[in-house]
C-alpha cells in the first residue's frame, strides 16, 4: 500500500523521535507552572486555513492507538513508557501539507506539561530562541515575545503552560496564537479593525472564515471519535484503495470522515465524498465497492455528488496503515 506523502515525511524520524524523547523526560517528577488567568486560546486555533489535511485525535477514547503510534515511531519505548506519554496528552491537532509546502507539518497538542521543559529541551540539544510574533500592540504585556526552541529538523514551542506545538517552523503557530490571545483578551473587533494599524488585522478577518467553516466546524467537535477533513483528498484515497487510480476515478471536492472506537478495540470508519461532478460518482463507487470488499458496510447517496461511507470496520494496526503513520 502507498504510503501517504505527508505522513511519510514523518517517518524520517526527526519529528516523532524529538517529541517522544521530549514528553518521556518531561512528564517525570515535574511541577506545571502557575495558570495563566487570561482567556485561553483553543487549541484548534493554533492551526491556519492552508493544510491539505487536517485530523483530531481526543485521547481519552484513543490511547491504545496512540500508544502503538509512539511505539512506531519511537523503538526504544517499551508499552510502560508509550503509556506514561499518552497519559499526559488530551487532544492532539494536526495540519499536514500545504499549498506552498507539501513536507509542511502543524502540530498543536494539549496536554498537562511540566513547568521544568524550557531546560529538558536544552539538555536535548535544542537551542533557545525568542521571537516576537505578530501583534495588535507591543503595549500589550507579556502576549508578544515567545521563546522557542530547535535543533537541525524541529523547532517546538510552548505557547501555554498546556498547549505545545511542533514543526519545522513554529513561528506561523505562535503568530496564530498571539493573535487570536489578544483578541479573545480584547485587543481587536471581529471585523479586524483596531485603534492602530497591527500585525493582526488579516488574521482576525480569517479566523472569521475559520470558524464558520465547515472545516472547522469538524475538526473541533468535542467529540470521542477521530475527526479527519481532506482538503486535497487523493493521497489518503491512495492510501484507501491501495491504487493510483484513484486519481483518474476520484475528482472530489474534499473528504471528510471519522473513526469510532467500538468496544471489540476496533475501529468503525465513516467517510463522506463530495464530488465536483455527479459523472465521476458511479465509477468511484464502484472502486470503492471493489477495492474494500464493502460486504458489511453501507454506501448512501446523500445528493447527486455526495457519497457517503460507513460500517467499515478496521483493527488499530490497519487504522495506523490506512494514515499512513
Amino acid at each position: 500500500m502507498k504510503k501517504n506523502s505527508f505522513f511519510r515525511f514523518i517517518k524520517k524520524g526527526a519529528l516523532l523521535s524529538s517529541i517522544c524523547a521530549l514528553c518521556f523526560a518531561g512528564f517525570i517528577g515535574c511541577k506545571t507552572v502557575v495558570q495563566d488567568e487570561s482567556v485561553p486560546v483553543k487549541t484548534v486555533d493554533i492551526l491556519d486555513d492552508e493544510g491539505a489535511m487536517y485530523i483530531h485525535i481526543p485521547a481519552e477514547e484513543n490511547r491504545e492507538l496512540l500508544e502503538l503510534f509512539v511505539m512506531n515511531f519511537y523503538k526504544q519505548l517499551n508499552q510502560n513508557d508509550a503509556k506514561l506519554i499518552v497519559s499526559k496528552i488530551d487532544d492532539v491537532f494536526a495540519s499536514f501539507g500545504s499549498k506552498k509546502d507539501k513536507k509542511r507539518i502543524h502540530l498543536a497538542v494539549e496536554g498537562k506539561f511540566p513547568g521544568t521543559i524550557n531546560s529538558i529541551l536544552k539538555k536535548s540539544g535544542f537551542e533557545e530562541n525568542s521571537y516576537s510574533a505578530a501583534s495588535l500592540s507591543e503595549e500589550i504585556a507579556g502576549l508578544s515575545s515567545y521563546r522557542y526552541f530547535k535543533n537541525r529538523n524541529l523547532q517546538i514551542a510552548l505557547p501555554s503552560e498546556s498547549q505545545m506545538v511542533f514543526s519545522q517552523n513554529v513561528k506561523p503557530l505562535l503568530d496564530m496564537y498571539n493573535c487570536e490571545k489578544q483578541f479573545l483578551n480584547g485587543g481587536f473587533s471581529l471585523n479586524g479593525d483596531s485603534k492602530e494599524d497591527n500585525d493582526c488585522d488579516n488574521s482576525s478577518i480569517y479566523r472569521n472564515d475559520w470558524k464558520s467553516s465547515d472545516l472547522y466546524d469538524w475538526i473541533s467537535s468535542d467529540v470521542p471519535s477521530i475527526h479527519f477533513y481532506i482538503v486535497r483528498p487523493q493521497a489518503f484515497l491512495t492510501n484507501l484503495i491501495g491504487t493510483d487510480i484513484s486519481n483518474k476515478v476520484f475528482k472530489l471536492v474534499y473528504a471528510k470522515g471519522n473513526f469510532s472506537k467500538l468496544p471489540n478495540s476496533k475501529y468503525e470508519l465513516t467517510l463522506e465524498l463530495d464530488f465536483q461532478d455527479k459523472k465521476y460518482v458511479k465509477p468511484a463507487v464502484s472502486l470503492l465497492i471493489l477495492a474494500l470488499g464493502l460486504t458489511d458496510s453501507e454506501l448512501r447517496l446523500t445528493s447527486p455528488t455526495h457519497v457517503i461511507l460507513s460500517g467499515v470496520h478496521l483493527n488499530v494496526s490497519q487504522l495506523i496503515n490506512m494514515l499512513g503513520i
